[in-house]
């Protein structure tokens, strides 16, 4: 009796082992605190991963299933980030200078905090995202869904939110100085100033 009541605990560890090695790709071990600058995840299925921490600088994400992953305080500059489906991540505190977002799912992710300097994030699905004390400056937001996202004291500096849908985003106290804001959609939008733009509701 003994023998067979162990058969579980062999088999977990088997089984533990078998997805810990799963979890090495192109040589980068999916890990916190990994440190895998420019390596290949295109397309890789990371869901719930933790890269709390880890160098990515210069990875290539594209396509690749990030959601619900913790990647906070981790460095994403330059890493190519299109099509990558990143709803409900946590990107808070992050570098991602000059990263590519375009067409990326981060509904509901958060980016609070988040350094995305010259970011490329056309055609980005933002809804719901936190990007609340962020740093935008310069970023390329054409086209973006930032339906309900929050952006509290976020710097938009010289950022490009040309064709924006705002519909009740929050943007109290954010900087647009030399912003691009042709063609955006306000409706139920709270601006910096705490007043509500509902020019772009439809009649």
């Amino acid at each position: 009796m003994k023998t067979f009541a162990a058969w579980p605990l062999i088999i977990a560890v088997l089984l533990a082992s078998t997805a810990d090695a799963r979890q090495t790709i192109n040589g980068c071990q999916i890990t916190r605190r990994a440190s895998c600058p420019g390596v290949n995840l295109s397309g890789a299925n990371l869901t719930k991963s933790n890269l709390a921490g880890a160098d990515l600088a210069g990875a290539d994400l594209s396509g690749a299933n990030l959601s619900g992953d913790r990647i906070t305080e981790a460095n994403l500059m330059k890493a190519n980030l299109s099509n990558a489906n990143l709803s409900g991540a946590d990107l808070s505190e992050t570098y991602m200078n000059s990263a590519n977002f375009s067409h990326a799912n981060l509904a509901k992710a958060d980016l609070s905090q988040s350094t995305l300097l010259g970011a490329n994030l056309a055609e980005a699905n933002l809804a719901g995202a936190n990007l609340s004390l962020a740093i935008l400056k310069g970023a390329d937001l054409t086209g973006a869904n930032a339906t309900g996202a929050v952006f509290t004291l976020t710097s938009l500096v010289d950022a490009n939110l040309s064709r924006v849908d705002l519909t009740e985003a929050i943007l109290i106290g954010a900087d647009l100085h030399n912003a691009i804001l042709q063609d955006i959609r306000f409706c139920k939008t709270t601006m910096p100033d705490r007043s509500i733009n509902n020019s772009g509701c439809s009649k």
